[in-house]
């Protein structure tokens, strides 16, 4: 290839490009990642493309909703105004979809803190669509129809058409409800796929992360916009975590929502969790006394309103919407599920889906309606090293596993009458730099580590040691478990 004459030729055809053609649009004007949020002014119109970004309220909370374009292929509204925001803004039942709900609140647009005579407050009349099962969002019916409310200046957005699959640029634009000028603010950052999250039981598996500033109560629903087309890729459901909104696309014909379409069908959903399930969030193997590993189990227990469910494991919540290696239909006369977690450690998602018989097969737009619980399976402690001294203690350290571990704890005694116990048992303790004295063997050495970034803490493992005598300074370790 004539590498010159390639360059040329670039060269030629990008001195024809308009600016905007020549570098991607940025609508977020320059605005740093990361860096603080500001209150947008509106009064020479300069923001009136987020007129369509409202502050939604009820009786008891506030949150942030969207208007969203349903215009038909011919780009006119035919339909009702719809929002979308988050499930939790209209309830907060982990666990439930629900359908066509009477919804008392009201949407305020053209928040901005500057012109306060120009903000519009209409009535909201149903929540269409509800879900705290897999994702947190929902879809809001105003009482005005679309077109009065472009009519009134009010600008809806798109929904992104695809979900994100890499790190990409967003802004989001929100009310939280914190700052002295109550109106919409404006922040940017990154988002990435996080696949999968175990750290809060109201975070399902498979949102989008960010670290954007200033998202306070107020921020729920918000949208976390595209910052080159202005589309809504997802909808923050608390700091730092949103779930991509594309799907919805899916469910309007005509302008009009649908929750039952051949690439659309959105259910009511009642799975009621057993505490101790919902609430397990983290998970050990542990060892026999013979040294081997026993794995734990999911152990989930559940109800659910259809007369059947099928599920699976996965290491990705994106696999969830997959109709792939689902179980067969199961009677849920009494769910429980109790197959094996790993071997492989970290994260590890459970998806159930309902189904009304056992010939249902499972369409892209029922996977919709899968619940997912994630759970991380703690990797394995890191090995001691231990050395004596001559004056009867043992000193322990662990000198290869930083930086992924910066804090251990253990606890030892008679090797014949020591339980390992739990990560909370008191005995456990950090390392004493003068060593532990010992008038015992063998040994039975219990530790575990910690990483100070993060929740997780390794599994717990122990060392038998026969202890040499105290003139020598080496061990003769008997049997270990990792």
């Amino acid at each position: 290839m004539n590498y010159t004459r390639t360059v040329l030729i670039g060269c030629l055809f990008s001195s024809f490009l308009s600016p905007a053609q020549a570098a991607p649009r940025d609508i977020g004007e320059g605005l740093r990642n990361n860096s603080i949020s500001k209150a947008l002014k509106n009064s020479e119109q300069q923001y009136s493309l987020w007129s369509g970004i409202g502050y939604l309220t009820t009786q008891d909370s506030a949150c942030t909703a969207t208007l969203i374009d349903t215009r038909n292929f011919e780009n006119k509204a035919v339909g009702p105004a719809y929002l979308i925001t988050s499930g939790h803004c209209v309830t907060a039942e982990i666990g439930t979809a629900k359908l066509n709900q009477t919804f008392d609140a009201s949407i305020t647009f053209n928040y901005f803190y500057d012109t306060p005579d120009n903000h519009k407050t209409y009535k909201v009349r149903t929540a269409n669509w509800t879900s705290m099962v897999g994702t947190d969002m929902a879809l809001l019916e105003v009482d005005k129809p679309l077109a009065l409310l472009i009519e009134n200046g009010i600008v809806p957005l798109k929904l992104a058409p695809l979900p994100p699959l890499d790190r990409h640029d967003v802004l989001n634009v929100g009310a939280p409800g914190k700052f002295v000028e109550k109106g919409l603010r404006l922040s940017a950052c990154t988002q990435e796929v996080s696949r999968t999250m175990s750290d809060s039981i109201s975070r399902f598996p498979g949102g989008l992360t960010n670290q954007c500033a200033d998202l306070h109560p107020g921020s729920s629903g918000s949208p976390m916009l595209d910052r080159r087309t202005n589309e809504i890729i997802s909808i923050t459901s608390e700091k730092g975590y949103s779930y991509a909104a594309n799907f919805i696309s899916d469910c309007f014909i005509n302008g009009v929502f649908t929750n039952n379409s051949e690439n659309c069908t959105l259910r009511e959903v009642d799975i009621t969790i057993d505490l101790p399930s919902l609430f397990t969030t983290h998970t050990y193997s542990h060892w026999n006394s013979a040294g081997k590993e026993i794995l734990p189990t999911w152990d989930y227990k559940f109800s659910i309103n259809s007369p059947y469910y099928r599920y699976k494991t996965t290491r990705d919540a994106i696999n969830c919407q997959d109709p792939n290696r689902y179980s067969a239909a199961i009677s849920s006369t009494s769910p429980h599920i109790n197959s094996a977690i790993g071997p492989q450690t970290r994260m590890h998602v459970l998806c159930i889906i309902g189904v009304e018989s056992q010939e249902q097969k499972l369409s892209s737009g029922l996977l919709r309606n899968t619940f997912t619980h994630a759970v991380y399976l703690a990797e394995p402690a890191p090995v001691p090293n231990i050395t004596l001294n001559s004056n009867r203690h043992i000193n322990i350290t662990w000198e290869n596993s930083y930086p992924e571990y910066t804090s251990h704890f253990f606890h030892l005694g008679p090797a014949d009458s020591t339980q390992c116990g739990n990560h909370d048992d008191p005995r456990y303790k950090t390392i004493a730099d003068s060593g532990v004295l010992y008038l015992f063997s063998p040994v039975k050495l219990c530790s575990y580590a910690r990483r100070d970034t993060e929740p997780h803490l390794s599994a717990i493992r122990f060392d038998v040691i026969t202890l040499p005598p105290i003139e020598r300074n080496t061990t003769s370790t008997t049997s270990t478990a990792p």
